[in-house]
């Protein structure tokens, strides 16, 4: 079992019976996705023994395609730039909204704050995007348990001290960890164990999405840009190109209008994909190639996201709004945050919450300032156009937001700006 934890081995390892009921490890990650991966990979790097519980077999079908340009410098530091570089996924310089009569914006073309090779950024097949971020914890010797689902966080006087899970065969097996992290996503392993889950007042949004094949695409630099295609009723589609001409098109609105007629996706998708006239224009000569999936609420939060011996990253500890593409990059930042606060709590032997508990500042803040700019764009009286005319000054800050540049960076001029013309709702 050492010479398991340590990582001797690169491939998969689905748990047998053979395995003791008993085993330890530095930090036990919940969940193999892009968060929990890159955890597991930062530590391990940092000299910690690191073992990711993953219940699906990769690769597995997830939402959330595009990425932003600020997760170039966590991928760097993974060491993934180079396989997204030779990958076939669509390079994404720019982000454009469309009005409900077809009016376009200027694209917000990402090289206008940042120089260089990091302007660009891919839309992704997360099937394939998360394997090679796992694979990427693997080499860089995590283990990794396919097949095992975490059942409960083990608590000893309320702080965390290991994992109970379940293999596919039905074995249960406890692992001890000094930390357990929970990158469990939609899960929210932690937060429902401990009732910290809650709602996020004024972001009540459902989701109901699809793919289509040979959806039109823009011609140049412009060919794999995200296009959101505003709605009457202040609701929005996406369109994200990706790979073997599919694109991603997805409808985000109130659930009292999106469900007003029928509870089922399909229809409800349907519906809105035909009122939306711009983006018809785009789907006339496209086949659609998959079931109509949706999300009937989309936006949570953890009253809090690190306590005694655990922490949360990424869809666990909170998921806001589509909207501006923040998913990923939260994810991978979330991470990279995290990982430096249980080093360092590692090597003092203090796995408190105090200790753990010093990652959520500064992403509280930059998550608070998307959160200011997610509240605008859903406030029927703003408007980009409007913002930037009145506002000019603040076209930089607002591709900052756009590209994720909020991390420890003063924003509070573009956030009283936004104040001025819609009110701020805290995160």
């Amino acid at each position: 079992m050492t010479a398991l934890l340590a990582g001797q081995g690169l491939e998969d390892r689905v748990v047998a019976s053979s395995v003791g009921s008993d085993c330890y490890c530095d930090v036990c990650v919940i969940g193999g996705g892009p968060a929990g991966s890159a955890l597991a990979t930062f530590l391990q790097r940092a000299g910690h023994r690191c073992l990711v519980l993953e219940r699906s077999r990769f690769p597995r079908y997830h939402i959330g395609e595009s990425l932003i340009p600020h997760t170039y410098g966590p991928l760097d530091r993974l060491g993934l730039l180079a396989k997204l570089r030779g990958s076939h996924f669509p390079e994404k310089h720019s982000v454009r909204f469309v009005s409900p009569e077809g009016t376009e914006t200027d694209p917000f073309y990402f090289s206008e704050t940042i120089a260089g090779e990091a302007s660009r950024t891919w839309q992704v097949e997360r099937s394939e995007f998360d394997q090679i971020c796992l694979d990427n914890a693997r080499e860089n010797g995590v283990d990794v348990w396919v097949g095992v689902g975490a059942e409960e966080v083990l608590l000893d006087n309320g702080r965390a001290v290991g994992v109970l899970a379940r293999s596919e065969d039905g074995e249960r097996h406890k692992i001890r960890a000094r930390v357990v992290a929970d990158a469990s996503g939609f899960a929210t392993l932690i937060g429902s164990q401990l009732d910290l889950k809650e709602h996020v007042p004024g972001l009540h949004k459902a989701a109901v999405w699809s793919y289509y094949r040979g959806g039109k695409r823009l011609s140049g630099i412009d060919a794999g840009e995200t296009t959101v295609f505003m709605l009457a009723q202040r609701g929005w589609f996406w369109y994200i190109p990706l790979p073997n001409d599919i694109v991603s098109v997805g409808v985000v609105a109130s659930p009292d209008y999106l469900f007003d007629e029928s509870e089922d996706f399909e229809p409800v998708f349907l519906r809105e994909v035909e009122r939306c006239r711009p983006l018809g224009e785009r789907l006339r000569q496209a086949e659609r190639t998959a079931p109509v999936r949706g999300v009937r609420r989309l936006a949570y939060r953890n009253r809090q996201i690190a306590g005694d011996g655990w922490v949360m990253v990424g869809d666990a500890a909170a998921f806001l709004d589509p909207i501006y593409s923040s998913g990923l990059f939260l994810a991978l930042t979330s991470a990279e945050l995290a990982a430096g606060s249980i080093h360092v709590a590692l090597q003092a032997g203090d796995v408190s919450a105090a200790r753990l508990g010093t990652f959520p500042v500064p992403l509280t803040k930059g998550v608070g300032v998307i959160r200011q700019l997610i509240g605008a764009f859903y406030d029927s009286n703003f408007s980009f156009r409007a913002f930037l005319t009145r506002y000019p000054e603040q076209r930089g800050a607002l591709i900052n937001c756009l590209v994720g540049d909020v991390i420890d960076k003063d924003m509070s001029g573009f956030q009283a700006a936004l104040a001025e013309m819609t009110p701020a709702t805290a995160f």
